[in-house]
């Protein structure tokens, strides 16, 4: 068969194209992973993770624990940190923790755990359950998805207790801890729950909005109070906070972008 010289106009046009497809092509390389949910090994505790772009088992990679308020909207809030993750190597992982809130929200149409799961945790302890759980999951992403051994955590108000029990229970889990203007009234605590570790040197940054609006913005003094409530207890029991940070301009929320960009500050030290 001849072939004909393709004219200047038509070898352009092949050029768009391939630039085209070859564009597309890298979108789709740089696009984030998706959110995959399930459940630990050894443990009933279900959880979400979303592994970073270019994730490989060549190396480890640094993993961020992600508590939602009492909304326990745990995939949600795992998106807003998809979202402010970029390019950045961090494996995000949102447990279903039960501690995240009063009983109001502790239902199950927030959970994706079977009924009979459910009903099996009727009457036991929810801080001993979370305290087990996280740790099963921590350990299932170190084996499976090659998580570093220490992971940094955060949670956002009524997440902070969650956060606070597993700070102050563990602090040899974390890496760092981002809690983000947080309640703390000690649940799950009593005065044997503090560790002694000497891992309570780890970092601690709390955060706060520095613009809330809307309903919330009547809650805060009560949010900031048992906040410096938690930081008192930490500093009673050896563990070195740092001030708390005031995010300007930043609505109530998690405050993905600030914490992460928090913990590329603790990683580069």
């Amino acid at each position: 068969m001849e072939y004909l010289p393709l004219s200047m106009a038509a070898i352009n046009a092949v050029r768009l194209v391939a630039g085209v497809t070859l564009l597309a092509a890298s979108v789709v390389l740089a696009a984030p992973s998706p959110i995959t949910s399930g459940q630990a090994s050894s443990h009933p505790m279900r959880y979400h993770i979303s592994l970073p772009v270019g994730w490989s088992a060549e190396r480890e990679w640094p993993v961020v624990i992600v508590i939602p308020d009492a909304g326990r909207e745990f995939v949600a809030n795992l998106q807003a940190f998809v979202a402010a993750r970029g390019d950045r190597p961090y494996i995000l992982v949102a447990p279903e923790v039960l501690t995240c809130g009063g009983a109001r929200t502790r239902t199950l149409e927030h959970y994706s755990y079977s009924r009979a799961v459910w009903d099996s945790l009727v009457g036991h302890d929810d801080f001993a359950f979370d305290d087990a759980g996280v740790a099963a999951v921590l350990g299932d992403v170190r084996r499976k998805d090659h998580g570093e051994p220490t992971a940094f955590l955060t949670g956002w108000e009524a997440g902070g207790h969650t956060v606070w029990a597993l700070t102050f229970r563990h602090p040899g889990r974390w890496r760092g801890v981002a809690p983000v203007a947080t309640n703390y009234q000690r649940r799950g605590l009593d005065a044997t729950s503090f560790s002694a570790a000497p891992a309570r040197a780890l970092p601690i940054q709390v955060f706060r909005e520095g613009a809330p609006t809307g309903e919330i913005v009547g809650a805060m003094a009560v949010l900031d109070q048992q906040t410096a409530r938690a930081l008192d207890d930490a500093r009673a029991h050896g563990y070195k906070p740092e001030p708390v940070r005031v995010v300007p301009g930043a609505d109530h929320g998690p405050l993905a972008a600030a914490v992460l960009t928090w913990c590329d500050s603790v990683r580069s030290r």
